[in-house]
């Protein structure tokens, strides 16, 4: 992937959120807009450094 191919991919302040599909802690395929629907929702992707 190019750099100009990651800058096309960013999120700019107020661009909606991508509905992204996710595994959860039980193994089960959710969709963050099921979340988002049901109640308010953070979602925080933590780095692995090492």
């Amino acid at each position: 992937m190019n750099t100009m191919e990651i800058a096309d991919m960013t999120l700019n302040l107020g661009d909606p959120a991508p509905d992204l599909t996710l595994p959860n802690q039980d193994g089960e395929v959710v969709a963050f807009s099921q979340c988002w629907q049901q109640m308010p929702t953070a979602f925080v992707f933590l780095r692995h450094f090492g």
